[in-house]
């Protein structure tokens, strides 16, 4: 062996320096300092970061999942709709599938409660605007219904057709029309404590109209060959509007 002697060489910047001893590396200074500002901004990740992360990727996990059925209502009946067919078209396990949903009627009825958000705020905001113009409200409404259909038209068909068989969807697609239904009561409601209108039964004319909106609005929208859209406006706003005229002044 090499005898060590005391003038030997120094280390060079960068060179690793071993102690035998404790059998650790130990950098040069300068590579110790730059590990130290390393350190200083490389902090630890705090819980409420990863927590919020967390929610984020669970979030857009679900995201995935259900884009992917709504791809597969729009173009195959719900008869067909699998957790295995779904999780293909997310580039997803079926593992995830159940950390989110707990089987495909519950996907279903997620899935409408997702799109339906956008129909509800359609609605409400008719039934403000109603206060003030009924007509004017309810024609813009319309529009907002039948653009909603349009978009959105194959999804809720085939939720509708999927109620058929399925019970849980049933209840949840019956549950989701009468809140239309109630909403367009106390709209109308308010038009009559107000004068807008002659009295009138609410209930049933909400309700009427409500399931007429649904099923000629499915029938025109819900599948190929599809309406044209302003006719279907047209026949809508005309049933509405008749159906509930404006006091004389």
């Amino acid at each position: 062996p090499v005898a060590s002697s005391a003038t030997e060489a120094p280390a060079r910047e960068g060179d690793k320096v071993f102690d035998n001893t404790a059998a650790t590396y130990t950098p040069p200074c300068d590579a110790l300092s730059n590990t130290a500002s390393r350190a200083a901004t490389m902090a630890p990740v705090s819980s409420s970061v990863q927590r919020r992360r967390h929610r984020e990727h669970r979030e857009h996990t679900r995201r995935q999942i259900l884009a992917a059925a709504d791809r597969q209502l729009r173009d195959r009946p719900y008869r067909e709709l699998s957790v295995e067919t779904v999780m293909t078209d997310a580039g997803l396990t079926r593992t995830a599938f159940y950390r989110h949903f707990e089987d495909v009627p519950d996907l279903v009825l997620r899935l409408l409660e997702d799109v339906g958000r956008e129909l509800y705020e359609i609605a409400q905001k008719w039934r403000r605007g109603s206060a003030e113009d009924f007509p004017a409200a309810a024609r813009e409404g319309l529009r907002g219904i039948v653009a909603f259909f349009e978009r959105h038209g194959p999804l809720v068909a085939a939720v509708a057709e999927a109620a058929v068989t399925d019970e849980r969807i049933e209840s949840g697609y019956q549950g989701f029309l009468e809140v239309f239904i109630t909403l367009t009561e106390r709209g109308f409601e308010g038009m009559v404590q107000r004068g807008q209108v002659e009295p009138f039964p609410t209930r049933a004319v909400a309700r009427a109209l409500n399931l007429m909106n649904e099923r000629f609005l499915l029938d025109q929208l819900g599948r190929k060959p599809r309406g044209e859209p302003a006719d279907v406006l047209a026949t809508i706003e005309t049933i509405w509007l008749r159906s509930v005229g404006a006091v004389e002044p």
